[in-house]
């Protein structure tokens, strides 16, 4: 049935929001006495923010007259009442939405979309594969919204991650993003979906938001990562947002224009279209290197109509992230000292990706009791990455009169091919109390990469540290890299609803195949190394969750994941280097306080993995498979107003070894904050903001390649940092002032090799002024 038909009865439609990615939890109180059920809608809209319309006035149901409407409840639920004993039912359509269906009919009848609280995000399909309100999630995710991120004028992956507790960031490439003891390692997922090897650090402009799944779970993405998830959910186009425009100027000459703007494309608004684009640069990165830049474009269509739901971008970015200056832990006097064998201010990793993505969802048979949807998401990627790069090995006495400061040098291109897509057959049964959601899924990756590179060294004082420049096809002692990867997988899955309790089980049989073939080139003799490697793996993934009132829930999960080598690591003998299994336990409590403005989830969690790789003593450039390691700790997130006009977004993170051997660049204690606070002046409105973030406790790993010995010295300093802001909003206008490290602190990025300590970002200002048009 097509939108605007004449059975259409009702349109509820946003007058200053987004399409609600969280009204599906949100909560408001009703107080509606008897009343006809056309006046007990537009109530209902008025308290949800949304206005209403009557394609058909005189519809008979629209004059019964309903019981009263009292309590809190979410704006479905409130809906369901008014529309209770009519042919009309209300159901959720995913991704934040709420369908009105009339029985027996076409499913995409109408579509309500209710104001949320756009500060943060409520629900999440990173654990359950379906949108499912937090409260009700057996797990941890953190995330953080376009809307904070705008408050603090970022537009990089580093500074959005210092929003997200208990979750670090070291620069790359890859950057390792960490979490409850390990890391990423480099990847990172779109939609679910998985992104480039070596697609760098995503811009973060056209995000809606930034979600960190933690601990290990190959749910969603087949082979995973120990340390979290980290997915990016893309802006889409809905025909609701308005345009905005933005210019910026800010400390070391930066500047900066984004815009973002959309419509309808189609008569009926039913197909809609959006473009966000950034430029920014700036002359250098305080206390980092020259020249960094972003430059983004991205083009995106949505569809809805004849049952379908249909999304569909083309993304392009060109970034340069330059590093920041090196350090390195001095152990004979226990201090970061700097590293003068050379300057790495030209130190850089340029990225340049084109990806298309593709988003289709239909429901195949819907009422009120039963719902079966097919959906389908498709993603392809490709990126260039150019890196130059020196590092710092060390001192060493190779017999000369003076002491050699060993300096190793890095520089290569490299292409990728990545095509990510999974497709599934979503069902939905309602018995009474009992509500259950059938997942059957199937998800494929395929990832090409090809790298020329080169490594040298240097010892100086007898030999010059200078950046080399990228390898050629004649580039002597240069090596290339051809590597297949293939991570595919089928999942069936059950999410139970039983009054208060909520279940999730989940059962996941994954393939992972690599073929690597590299070649070491010292004209005229080359050297191979080559490696094959099949891995096929069956992995639960469990969790409950109950309810104990309207606001408090307590839950527990069980998860695993498997995580491949990553390429350069190989045994002596050539035998393919065994995965790493990782096993997560985790229970806590999820409240929404404060009428539900505030969501707080406090969780005690253990995580073990084995297989780790360490340096073979016996043969340089090889590995041998270590024990793993043990961790356990506690967290506690906030997010949400504590009053009407008072945002808090904030975290503890306590993380420790139960293990002899410590974790490696995981500080034992984290912490986080955010505060937005708003009020009136005049016709306009002041923003205030203030946070930092806090991390100590650290372990470096430190690695004699002539013994063979590692060690794990304790980093010697604390990481901290405080932000600021102020922006000033009058209609369309707004202009917002931050500082970055406001205090100028001297500070050092989650710490990973003793030898090589990047410098954080120092104090930075940046001034945006923002205008927005009417729709």
């Amino acid at each position: 049935m097509k939108w605007g038909a004449s059975c259409v009865v009702l349109a509820l439609e946003l007058v200053c929001a987004e399409q609600a990615s969280a009204q599906t939890v949100t909560r408001y109180n009703f107080d509606i006495p008897n009343s006809v059920r056309a006046a007990a809608i537009q109530a209902i809209a008025h308290a949800a923010g949304a206005s209403v319309s009557f394609a058909q006035p005189g519809n008979k149901s629209l004059h019964e007259v309903i019981k009263p409407i009292r309590g809190k409840l979410t704006l479905a639920q409130a809906l369901s009442q008014a529309l209770a004993g009519s042919e009309w039912y209300v159901e959720s359509a995913g991704n934040g939405q709420v369908r009105i269906a009339r029985s027996g009919g076409d499913a995409s009848d109408i579509i309500v979309t209710g104001q949320r609280d756009q500060l943060r995000k409520e629900d999440s399909n990173l654990l359950t594969r379906s949108d499912t309100p937090l409260k009700n999630t057996p797990g941890t995710i953190v995330s953080v919204t376009q809307e904070v991120l705008a408050s603090q004028n970022v537009t990089s992956l580093s500074e959005a991650i210092r929003n997200l507790p208990g979750v670090t960031y070291t620069p790359g490439p890859p950057s390792q993003i960490g979490s409850r003891g390990a890391t990423t390692l480099g990847a990172s997922f779109t939609s679910g979906l998985r992104n480039s090897a070596v697609g760098g650090d995503a811009p973060t402009i056209d995000v809606e938001s930034i979600e960190v799944l933690k601990g290990p779970s190959s749910v969603l993405t087949g082979t995973a990562v120990a340390g979290g998830l980290v997915n990016f959910n893309p802006k889409r186009a809905l025909g609701v947002s308005p345009a905005e425009f933005d210019f910026a100027v800010g400390s070391d000459k930066y500047i900066r224009g984004s815009v973002d703007v959309g419509g309808a494309i189609s008569s009926d608004n039913r197909l809609n279209w959006r473009f966000v684009g950034l430029s920014e640069y700036a002359d250098h990165q305080d206390n980092g290197g020259n020249a960094p830049h972003s430059y983004v474009a991205d083009a995106i269509f949505g569809y809805r109509d004849h049952g379908w739901k249909i999304d569909a971008s083309s993304q392009f970015y060109d970034t340069r992230i330059v590093y920041g200056r090196l350090y390195y832990d001095d152990l004979t006097t226990n201090t970061v000292k700097p590293v003068t064998a050379f300057s790495n201010d030209d130190n850089y990793y340029r990225t340049k990706s084109l990806s298309q993505n593709l988003s289709l969802e239909r429901d195949l048979t819907s009422s009120k009791k039963f719902t079966l949807r097919l959906r389908s998401r498709l993603r392809y990627q490709y990126a260039e990455q150019t890196l130059q790069n020196q590092l710092y090995q060390g001192t060493y006495n190779i017999g000369l009169p003076q002491i050699q400061e060993l300096v190793t040098g890095n520089s290569s291109f490299s292409k990728n091919k990545q095509f990510s897509s999974s497709t599934d057959i979503y069902a939905k049964l309602a018995t009474g109390q009992l509500t259950q959601q059938f997942i059957v899924a199937f998800d494929y990756a395929w990832q090409n990469a090809n790298q020329l590179a080169r490594s040298y060294s240097a010892f100086v004082p007898s030999q010059p540290a200078t950046l080399e420049p990228l390898p050629d096809d004649n580039t002597y002692g240069r090596s290339t890299l051809h590597a297949t990867r293939k991570d595919y997988g089928v999942v069936v899955q059950d999410q139970i609803a039983w009054g208060a309790f909520h279940a999730l089980l989940s059962l996941r049989q994954s393939w992972f195949d690599l073929t690597s073939r590299q070649q070491f080139i010292y004209t005229p003799n080359i050297y191979n190394n080559n490696a094959d490697q099949r891995i096929s793996k069956l992995l639960p993934t469990g969790g409950a969750v109950y309810e104990l009132t309207d606001w408090a829930s307590i839950y527990y999960t069980y998860q695993k994941a498997i995580t491949p080598p990553q390429l350069n690591i190989q045994t002596y003998p050539g035998n393919p280097f065994p995965p790493s299994i990782s096993t997560g336990h985790e229970a806590g409590v999820k409240m929404e306080l404060f009428g539900g403005r505030i969501s707080l989830t406090g969780d005690y969690f253990r995580k073990s993995n084995n297989n780790l790789p360490l340096v073979d003593p016996a043969h340089a450039g090889f590995y041998i498979a270590g024990p793993g390691q043990k961790s356990e700790g506690f967290e506690i997130n906030q997010s949400g107003k504590i009053t009407p006009t008072l945002f808090l977004q904030s975290g503890f993170a306590y993380t420790v070894s139960r293990d002899s051997k410590p974790l490696i660049s995981a500080p034992r204690y984290q912490a986080n904050a955010w505060i937005l606070k708003n009020f009136k002046l005049g016709d306009g409105q002041i923003d205030l903001g203030f946070g930092g973030n806090y991390q100590d406790g650290t372990n470096l790993v430190l690695t004699n390649y002539s013994t063979g010995v590692t060690t794990y010295p304790k980093f010697p300093q604390k990481y901290l940092r405080f932000d600021a802001a102020i922006g000033y909003k009058n209609g369309p206008y707004k202009l917002n002032l931050t500082v970055n490290n406001l205090f100028d602190r001297f500070n050092i990025y989650t710490p990973l090799v003793a030898t090589n300590l990047y410098q954080g970002v120092g104090r930075e200002f940046r001034l945006v002024f923002t205008t927005a048009l009417p729709r």
